[in-house]
């Protein structure tokens, strides 16, 4: 049935259109209906809503159809290409060898590109030096390890073995002064000494603080060879006298 009140028609209307109808005829905008507020279970569920408006938003770019790749492209991307694919500058450094080019330079241009080139080279000249000494310094210090090794192997294998097995730390720390580089200034450890309680430990602290990689870093390289084995096999021997029970 049709409404007869006029009044009440109007209202109607303006509701559907988000607005209210006053008496006189006046119409109150009302703004955009409320949305329903979203109530999450827990905590995470709203920070997994909230990453997924945030990313939504990032994502959204103006998009055109290529007619080439039949496909929607986005403006950003293209943009990029175009201009990544634009002509650059050439630039042009102070050439090492040959003569430098002064067209267009004034005197004091030209003072300034020739010294830089003196300089760069000089730079170029040290630097190649400075490496090929380290190349020849490497080369030799090679070379001199395949010398000590044949001539220390001997010696060294019969310090830190017996009919083919490891001795123990305190065979070793007795042994170490026949086998020291001259000026170590270790003082010979007898086998009593090494009876007493607390010998053991203490001594072996002494000969890896003698033989360490950091305090012979300096040395020169048959002092190193000899502390690097030395200091290896003090190492072993004693985490095999701890093992078993030694203190």
């Amino acid at each position: 049935n049709p409404n007869p009140n006029p009044l009440m028609d109007a209202a109607a209307g303006d509701a559907a259109r988000g607005g209210a109808a006053v008496p006189g005829g006046d119409f109150i905008d009302m703004g955009a209906p409320a949305q329903e507020e979203v109530v999450f279970a827990t905590d995470e569920e709203r920070r997994m809503a909230a990453l997924k408006d945030k990313y939504a938003k990032a994502n959204e770019k103006k998009k055109v159809w290529d007619e080439v790749d039949q496909r929607w492209k986005n403006v950003e991307d293209d943009e990029k290409v175009q201009e990544s694919a634009a002509p650059k500058a050439k630039i042009v450094g102070i050439k090492l060898d040959g003569p430098i080019d002064t067209t267009g330079k004034d005197a004091a241009t030209v003072r300034a590109m020739q010294d830089r080139q003196r300089d760069m080279v000089e730079r170029q000249a040290a630097a190649k030096a400075q490496l090929q000494a380290q190349v020849d310094a490497k080369k030799a210090e090679e070379s001199n390890e395949v010398e000590l090794r044949a001539r220390l192997d001997g010696r060294l294998k019969e310090w830190s073995e017996e009919y083919g097995k490891k001795k123990n730390i305190r065979a070793l720390l007795a042994g170490m002064d026949q086998i020291m580089w001259e000026g170590s200034n270790w003082k010979p450890v007898s086998m009593g000494d090494l009876l007493v309680n607390g010998a053991v430990k203490k001594k072996t602290m002494l000969a890896k603080m003698k033989t360490h990689p950091d305090r012979t870093s300096k040395l020169p390289h048959e002092a190193r060879f000899i502390a690097k084995r030395v200091f290896d096999a003090l190492n072993q021997a004693y985490d095999e006298y701890i093992e078993q029970g030694g203190q």
